[in-house]
């Protein structure tokens, strides 16, 4: 039997933030300032009980790709929400379209119906196109992420403490190894978070986490 996806829930301790997993994949739903919704990185096997938690959240006004493998899931949520704006990093544009069969808009469009405690943001040195969501709690910061960092399996519990990494990631989602290094490395200087929200496994929750983070690339991601 196919493993069907979940309902979406809050996430603890984040307003606006509500997410459904599919065995190690997520969907996060994000809340805007319209009362809509945009949700990152659609996972394939919406059901009807996961629509009927998105229809209690609001109306589904923005399908984002987060880069150009995430794309399994946008042909049936197009379908299931024809009016929702699809848009992704344009970097991914051209291969999500030959891939999916969709048109895409730039990311600006859904920029000011962000809340203001959260913004996108686009790492560096990346030939995938990607787009991280970066949000401003009291007194601490999430990240959602993409590819690189992940959770441990869902199976395992919605939450763990640390880290994991994808290890496909350095051969099939950097271009510049040194670019990518040094802007993770910047954001983690200037916003560290203490949560990730990962599109791969459960949850992760620590103090130390931008210190994990940081390890886990140098050890995972050599600079020549």
């Amino acid at each position: 039997m196919a493993v069907a996806l979940s309902t979406f829930e809050p996430i603890d301790g984040i307003n606006g933030l509500y997410t459904a997993t599919k065995s190690q994949l997520r969907c996060t739903a994000i809340k805007l300032k319209s009362g809509g919704i945009c949700l990152h990185s659609p996972v394939a096997g919406l059901n009807d009980a996961a629509k009927e938690s998105l229809e209690e959240l609001g109306s589904v006004d923005f399908l984002l790709a987060p880069n150009h493998y995430h794309n399994k899931g946008l042909i049936e949520y197009h379908e299931a929400y024809p009016n929702a704006k699809i848009i992704a990093p344009e970097a991914s544009h051209e291969r999500l379209k030959k891939q999916t069969g969709l048109e895409f808009e730039a990311l600006s469009s859904v920029f000011e119906m962000l809340p203001d405690t959260m913004h996108f943001t686009n790492p560096a040195g990346l030939k995938t196109g990607e787009t991280w969501l970066v949000v401003s709690l009291d007194g601490a910061t999430c990240w959602l992420v993409v590819d690189a960092f992940a959770g441990a399996k869902n199976s395992a519990g919605k939450e763990c403490d640390s880290p994991h990494f994808l290890g496909t990631f350095p051969n099939f989602g950097i271009a510049d190894r040194a670019t990518y290094i040094r802007w993770l490395n910047e954001l983690l200087e200037s916003r560290p978070p203490s949560i990730l929200v990962p599109c791969h496994g459960s949850i992760v929750r620590n103090d130390n986490l931008a210190k994990q983070l940081k390890d886990l690339a140098a050890e995972k991601i050599s600079v020549s």
